[in-house]
C-alpha cells in the first residue's frame, strides 16, 4: 500500500510536470523546471532562487520556467540530491557541504581557519583541483554544477567573555557540533568542547552550560544569542556557500546557447545572493551593538594565524580517517 503524504504529492507533482513538458515535445514553447530548497520561503537563498527563475525566464524569452519548492517540501537535502540524480528533480539549491557525501574532497572545505575570507574562497573554487571535483561529481554521480558561489555569511565565535586568541579560549566550555572536522578542530584549538543541540544552545549559554560557540553571523540574532552572550569575535573561520546543481544528462542535452544563458542567470543569482547577505550582516551588526550592547572584536592577523596553526595539528587526522585526501588540504592554503 502507498502511503501519500504532503511530501510525495509535491515530489508526483514535480515528476508529472516534468514528464508533461517532455510529453508535449517541440510544440510545448516553454519548458518547466523544478527547483528545490530546503530553507524558508522567506529566506534571502528563497529570494535568489526566484531571482534566477526570473532571470532564466527573461534571458530566454520565456522557454523556461521555474516553479521554486521551498522547506524541504520535496525532502530534506541528500534525498532532494537523490532526486536530481534520478531525474525526477531538476534543480536543487544548498549547501556545498553536501557534495562531500559524494566527492569526500569537498570535506576540506569544513576545516576551520582554512579559508581566507571571501576572495580566497573564489580563488579555491576557481581552482584546477576544485574543477576536478566538479567533474567527478558530474561524471560519477550525474550531477551538474551551475554554480557553487553563493558564498554564505561567515561563522563567528560569541562568547560570554571576551575572547580574542586561543589561550583566551583555552579549556573553555564551547558548544561545537557533533561534526568530527568541526569537534577537533575546536579541541585543537583548546576549548573544552561541549556538544549541545543548536536549539537549546541560548538556553545552554544563560544557564552556563557552555560559555561560547560559533556559528554564522546571521544566525545570532535569530537564535537570540546576543541577549546572553555579549562578545563576538569576527573570526570569519569558515566560509562556505550553497551551490546550485541540475540533473547531469538534463544539462548535456542544453544546446551551448541554452547553458551559457543558465549560466548568466545563475550568476546573476549569486550576486543578488550574496549582495542581500551583506545588506544583512550590516543590519545585524547594528541591532547587536545598539540593542544589546554587543561588543565586536577582530583578531588580529598574528591571532588569526595562531589559530589556523592549532587547527592545523588536527588535520594529519582527518585525512587518516578519510574525511579527505592526503595533500589536499595543503592545496587548499596554497591556492589563497
Amino acid at each position: 500500500m502507498t502511503i501519500l503524504t504532503r511530501r510525495n504529492l509535491f515530489k508526483a507533482a514535480a515528476v508529472l510536470v516534468g514528464a508533461a513538458a517532455l510529453a508535449a515535445g517541440p510544440a510545448q514553447a516553454q519548458q518547466k523546471l523544478v527547483l528545490g530548497l530546503v530553507q524558508s520561503p522567506t529566506s534571502p537563498l528563497a529570494a535568489a532562487a526566484a531571482h534566477f527563475g526570473a532571470e532564466l525566464e527573461r534571458l530566454t524569452d520565456g522557454r523556461y520556467k521555474v516553479n521554486v519548492v521551498a522547506a524541504a517540501q520535496l525532502g530534506p537535502a541528500l534525498e532532494q540530491y537523490q532526486s536530481i540524480q534520478s531525474g525526477a528533480q531538476d534543480l536543487f539549491l544548498d549547501d556545498i557541504g553536501w557534495n562531500a557525501q559524494f566527492v569526500k574532497d569537498y570535506g576540506v572545505l569544513a576545516v576551520p581557519f582554512a579559508i581566507k575570507g571571501r576572495e580566497g574562497f573564489r580563488k579555491v573554487l576557481g581552482s584546477k583541483f576544485a574543477e576536478g571535483w566538479r567533474a567527478e561529481l558530474k561524471a560519477k554521480h550525474g550531477i551538474a554544477t551551475l554554480s557553487d558561489t553563493f558564498i554564505r555569511s561567515p561563522r563567528v565565535v560569541f562568547s560570554t567573555a571576551a575572547v580574542y586568541s586561543p589561550n583566551d579560549l583555552s579549556d573553555v566550555k564551547f558548544r561545537v557540533p557533533e561534526i568530527d572536522v568541526y569537534f577537533n578542530s575546536w579541541k585543537a584549538i583548546g576549548v573544552n568542547p561541549t556538544p549541545v543541540p543548536w536549539g537549546e544552545l541560548y538556553l545552554a549559554l544563560r544557564q552556563g552550560v557552555v560559555n561560547g560557540g560559533e556559528g554564522p553571523f546571521t544566525t545570532l540574532i535569530p537564535s537570540k544569542f546576543p541577549e546572553v552572550a555579549k562578545n563576538v569575535l569576527l573570526t570569519n573561520h569558515l566560509y562556505s556557500s550553497n551551490t546550485m546543481i541540475m540533473n547531469g544528462a538534463k544539462y548535456d542535452a542544453l544546446s551551448e546557447k541554452d547553458k551559457a544563458l543558465f549560466a548568466e542567470a545563475t550568476q546573476s543569482a549569486a550576486k543578488f545572493f550574496i549582495g542581500k547577505i551583506a545588506k544583512l550582516e550590516g543590519e545585524h551588526q547594528g541591532i547587536m551593538e545598539s540593542k544589546f550592547g554587543v561588543t565586536f572584536a577582530r583578531p588580529s592577523d598574528a591571532q588569526r594565524k595562531a589559530f589556523a596553526a592549532k587547527v592545523s595539528e588536527a588535520v594529519p587526522g582527518f585525512v587518516k580517517s578519510g574525511l579527505f585526501s592526503d595533500g589536499i588540504y595543503e592545496k587548499v592554503i596554497a591556492a589563497q
